[in-house]
């Protein structure tokens, strides 16, 4: 039987498996097409037709800024004339291309304009819940079975914040498609509906192997159109703070219980990890403006 940080290791393997062999997302976006069109990645816009600006009429995100409001521009600039006040919890449909500055609201009430990607949080509910292998895929359903797993009700109940789930969660054997949709699809609205606080409590008891493990994959378009380290550091700081430590002190602290015990494997692996980490990832850019 394999160990977590085996899993998680074969994780990573088996997800730069799922681009070098061009398996697609079964219900997210294209990630190759990410750069070029717009966010359309909720599996509820399937089968609905989209209105003369590409909106779908689900709403798919909300604010997030101290402030409790944000002003929509009519144009994509923050010197544009203010056309409304956007309040915290009021949710609203987005369109934004792959690292653009600037999105394309459009508010319940049919009023249309630009805010800032920096304000931009996902919105998920309940309903967003894979319920079966229609929503999830077959691969993801047949390889979870195969493991004695119930992948929707182990989903659901981490979401829901159970923290026995989510060790199962992010520790599930997957490769190929199964993988890349879990990541891209399934994961971040986990992460939204657990909450901040709640993750990073759950962060706090998980071993340094195994929170290493969580990322992996996450360029894939975790999080898409967004930067997936930039918007989870945004969003969900206290939890990005124990997934985004220092790296440079990681790795100095991993060196030198290398030298006090060069024996030590798996203390090589975690320096090589963080290593990886810091070069890949810490890439996280700060454009964040005041509007």
């Amino acid at each position: 039987m394999k160990s977590n940080n085996e899993i998680i290791l074969t994780f990573v393997v088996s997800v730069v498996c799922a681009l070098s062999c061009g398996f697609s997302i079964l219900f997210a976006n294209d990630a190759s097409l990410a750069a070029e069109s717009p966010s359309e990645e909720s599996s509820s816009k399937s089968g609905v037709t989209p209105d003369a600006e590409g909106f779908y009429g689900v709403p798919d995100a909300v604010i997030d800024d101290p402030d409790g409001y944000v002003n929509l521009r009519k144009e994509k600039s923050a010197d544009s004339p203010i056309v409304a006040k956007v309040k915290k919890d009021e949710p609203f449909e987005f369109k934004c291309t792959q690292n653009a500055t600037w999105c394309k609201v459009k508010l319940a009430s049919g009023l249309t304009g630009w805010m800032h990607y920096s304000r931009i949080k996902r919105y998920y509910i309940e309903k967003d819940l894979p319920k079966g292998p229609e929503d999830s895929g077959e691969e993801i359903d047949e390889q979870t079975r195969k493991h004695g797993v119930n992948y929707y009700e182990v989903t659901r109940a981490a979401a829901h914040g159970d923290k026995k789930a989510l060790k199962t969660f992010f520790t599930l054997d997957l490769d190929g498609a199964a993988a890349e949709t879990h990541i891209t699809s399934i994961l971040p609205v986990v992460i939204h509906l657990v909450g901040d606080d709640a993750f990073a409590d759950f962060l706090r008891e998980q071993p340094p192997g195994f929170r290493q493990g969580i990322t992996a994959g996450w360029e894939l378009g975790t999080f898409s159109p967004f930067d997936p380290k930039e918007y989870f550091q945004h969003h969900f700081p206290k939890s990005a703070k124990i997934l985004f430590p220092d790296y440079h002190q990681l790795i100095r602290d991993y060196t030198r219980a290398i030298e006090r015990n060069p024996k030590d494997s798996e203390t090589y692996r975690l320096r090589g990890y963080a290593k990886y980490q810091h070069e890949d990832w810490d890439r996280g850019r700060h454009r964040r403006v005041h509007d």
